[in-house]
């Protein structure tokens, strides 16, 4: 019986390649979609982290607290604090491991290449038993302070720089001047623990006295030093940091005593789970992914019920044969859902390529930096949830269909005739499916309005940063940051400053430290100052540059009051600073002039003096601060800002060819225009502008062929009846306003439904962003968008009526 359905199924969708085709693409595109987009929510949201014992694993995490409480800064862990705390033992707590991380330019490789370097304890690998291609972990000999120069290479740098050779064990790469044997290799399938941004990958493992930060002090805090442990089984997590914390507070302030800058502070640190720590805030954006592809796959199903609906109606006399002959009305749902079912697995094979599709996009970074990327695969749970989906849809649309079709009328179909007759899709059916689809598209599109505003507004917003011929050169000086003084570097940076000032390419350079955007995807640490000297005086937060005159002016800072820097100033780093207009208004408001203003380090009474004002920056995820630019040669991590002439084009080596000849230790370990350190702060916002368009476009797309099949099916039916009125006298404006009249209401039910969920979800959810991105023109573009759809179709839909004569709709339906 089945063969013999299946072999019915085939000679009939044979006859209806466009009605075939139609819905496995449909439904193949928007349901590869709809899996994919499970696929990344399960990666994220639920499936578990590859590591044993995830739920014991734990980063510690930090705040600077002024004496009443209030937080000075977030994510304040003291460098020196976290190592002490490595070395003791602390209830609840079975492992501690420490991490650093650090970007170093590899001496002995050609092309001199820049790695992204994790300094760690051998526990750091331990407790997340990271697999291994070759060799081995860190072992305890080489933990702190035992000073072995041995490395752990990530399998992408075995296979780019080393060739995939057998023998790269013993072998050995060189930064600053250290020649480091390789001991391990990674898997190819480690997952690393992201503990930095979502974009940081490690590529080189080294012991961790081997850090690339200064030294450990309890008044030092970065974003790239990290203190992670494993807690024991059973311990309460909340009893446990409860313990560490009075451990640091028990001494931190005897450590901090002898500093007025963090005097009478104190810190409180806490726990966040690895999981937490990784997946970050990427399940929201991933939420919305999903809630996107669920209404795309909504419109599609109302779509294709739609043509089925149309289909079963062509049918009907075949289905009243069948039922003459004896068939039940189970019968005619067996043979729906055999025709129905051929269609769902041919859009389910067309939806697994769309998948595979969509993953490796994904997995390339074309989604921005979310989280766990590179993890997801097409394995065995998003297989059977697709296959799951697809059987739910196959029989939910093959019952919906038959209940459609009233057996009795089958069986007189036979015998009836005539215009519009027989056996029909009914005016209310046909409301409901351009209602549906009108509601998902118009809901779908208020929130893809709102997101493309507030991304669109941040891409295209000036920066007042200068982006035209100019780029950022960070420099590594390899052993220098230990062999010499700083005054010692500030003269070589100052002379390589000066060769590419002399490169007939390059207009203009300055060096300072890292300037308020560059490729270093973090936010920095903010400071503090005070308008007046004293422990209980109030303090400005601000973010502080170093650089000189060239600098700044060459990265588009503008003087608005006052003077620059000069030079002799960087080199003698004197005590002068210039100002945001952000911080010279709030300098205003304490009834000070800018120019001329003292501003203090915090607990300070040495001044430093104001001598100019600059503009704002509109920079890309940073809130509006108060900033301040003062003047020294940085001689740390250098960073030369430079101009170049009209389509110049600096390549790596070039410049390292330069500035060997200042000395062999200074080389480039990143050069990017400004134009892409801009681009890569915005990639969020332009992976939504573009996601939000795309989506936009196939759900109205989506939306206008289902309203199309709708409306032109019910003027079929109608083509007698409108030849009639025609003839008698009506107008073609009048037919076309009779025809609107009636397919304005399944958009106005809609209209109005969307607006009342989004009304209840606004009154609701009023905090949440993606409430507060709406407005009125949020829900108007929309409503307005498909509205003209809807009149659109209308007339395409009539127009085969009202462009003719009525003797030809009196012709036939």
């Amino acid at each position: 019986m089945l063969k013999h359905n299946l072999s019915i199924a085939l000679k009939s969708l044979a006859k209806v390649k466009s009605y075939a085709l139609t819905i496995v693409m449909t439904l193949g595109i928007t349901l590869g979609v709809m899996v994919a987009m499970y696929n990344l929510n399960y990666q994220i949201i639920a499936a578990p982290l590859p590591y044993p014992d995830q739920d014991r694993l734990v980063l510690v995490q930090g705040q600077l607290l002024a004496a009443d409480g209030e937080v000075k800064r977030e994510n304040y862990l003291p460098f020196l604090g976290a190592i002490e705390a490595y070395k003791d033992q602390h209830p609840g707590i079975e492992t501690l491991a420490l991490h650093n991380i650090s970007i170093d330019v590899e001496q002995s490789l050609p092309n001199s290449p820049t790695f992204n370097t994790g300094a760690i304890t051998p526990e750091f690998m331990q407790i997340v038993d990271a697999p291994l291609a070759l060799g081995r972990h860190f072992n305890e000999d080489e933990g702190l302070n035992s000073n072995q120069p041995v490395a752990i290479i990530s399998y992408d740098v075995w296979q780019t720089h080393f060739s995939g050779s057998s023998d790269v064990l013993y072998r050995s790469v060189t930064f600053k001047g250290i020649s480091f044997i390789i001991v391990g290799v990674t898997a190819e399938h480690f997952a690393e623990p992201v503990l930095a941004t979502p974009t940081w990958r490690t590529d080189i493992w080294l012991p961790y006295d081997y850090r690339d930060t200064q030294e450990p002090l309890w008044t030092f805090s970065s974003n790239q030093v990290h203190l992670v442990g494993k807690l024991s089984k059973d311990a309460d997590i909340n009893r446990t940091q409860l313990a560490l914390n009075n451990w640091v507070m028990a001494r931190y302030p005897a450590a901090v005593a002898d500093s007025p800058t963090v005097a009478n502070t104190r810190v409180k640190w806490r726990f966040t789970t690895y999981r937490d720590r990784i997946i970050g805030d990427a399940g929201n954006t991933s939420v919305m992914m999903l809630a996107g592809s669920v209404v795309l796959l909504l419109i599609a199903l109302s779509n294709i019920g739609n043509l089925v609906l149309s289909r079963a109606v062509e049918q009907q006399r075949a289905f009243a044969i069948q039922a003459a002959l004896g068939a039940q009305p189970h019968h005619l749902f067996k043979q729906v859902l055999v025709e129905l079912s051929i269609l769902f697995v041919a859009a389910l094979i067309i939806a697994t390529g769309v998948v595979s599709i969509i993953l490796s996009l994904l997995k390339a970074g074309y989604a921005g930096p979310l989280a766990r990327l590179d993890e997801l695969s097409l394995n065995l749970n998003t297989v059977l949830f697709a296959i799951a989906l697809t059987l739910i849809l196959n029989f939910t649309l093959a019952w919906v269909v038959s209940k459609q079709l009233n057996y009795n009328a089958i069986i007189g179909a036979l015998q009836s005739s005539g215009k519009g007759s027989g056996v029909q899709v009914s005016k209310r059916t046909r409301q409901v499916l351009v209602s549906l689809q009108v509601f998902f598209c118009i809901s779908l599109l208020v929130l893809c309005v709102s997101i493309f505003k507030q991304s669109w507004a941040q891409l295209t917003a000036p920066t007042h940063i200068n982006t035209d011929n100019t780029s950022q050169i960070a420099l590594n000086l390899g052993t220098l940051l230990n062999e010499m003084s700083t005054q010692q570097r500030a003269a070589l940076v100052l002379e390589a400053t000066e060769r590419l000032n002399q490169h007939s390419d390059i207009v203009r350079a300055g060096v300072g430290s890292y300037p308020p955007i560059s490729y270093w995807l973090e936010q920095f640490t903010s400071y503090h100052s005070q308008l007046e000297p004293g422990m209980d005086k109030p303090i400005v937060t601000h973010k502080r540059v170093w650089g000189t005159r060239v600098y700044f002016e060459t990265f588009g800072l503008t003087l608005t009051q006052g003077r620059h820097f000069t030079d002799a100033e960087a080199r003698d780093s004197a005590p002068v600073v210039i100002i945001n207009e952000f911080m010279a208004d709030i300098i205003k408001a304490s009834g000070q002039a800018p120019i001329g203003a003292k501003l203090y380090a915090r607990n300070s009474s040495d001044p430093i003096t104001v001598v100019g004002v600059v503009n704002n920056l509109n920079l890309p995820n940073q809130q509006p601060i108060s900033r301040i630019y003062r003047p020294r040669v940085n001689t740390m991590y250098p960073i030369i800002v430079l101009e170049t002439k009209p389509n110049a084009q600096l390549s790596r080596q070039g410049i390292n060819d330069l500035l060997a000849q200042v000395h062999s230790q200074i080389r480039v370990y990143d050069l990017q225009t400004t134009e892409q350190i801009l681009s890569s702060h915005l990639k969020a916002q332009r992976v939504a502008s573009i996601f939000t368009i795309v989506l936009s476009l196939v759900a109205v797309v989506l939306a206008g062929i289902g309203i199309y099949g709708v409306f032109n099916y019910a003027i079929a039916l109608r083509r007698y009846e409108l030849g009639i009125r025609m003839s008698i006298g009506a107008t073609p404006m009048a037919i076309f306003k009779l025809v609107l009249t009636e397919n304005m209401q399944p958009f106005f039910i809609a209209v109005i439904a969307s607006t009342s969920v989004l009304f209840i979800g606004y009154l609701s959810a009023a905090s949440t962003p993606m409430m507060q991105m709406m407005s009125v023109w949020s829900w108007l573009i929309p409503v307005a968008l498909i509205a003209s759809l809807v009149v659109a179709i209308t007339i395409l839909s009539a127009w085969t009526i009202i462009r003719q004569p009525a003797q030809y709709a009196l012709k036939g339906a």
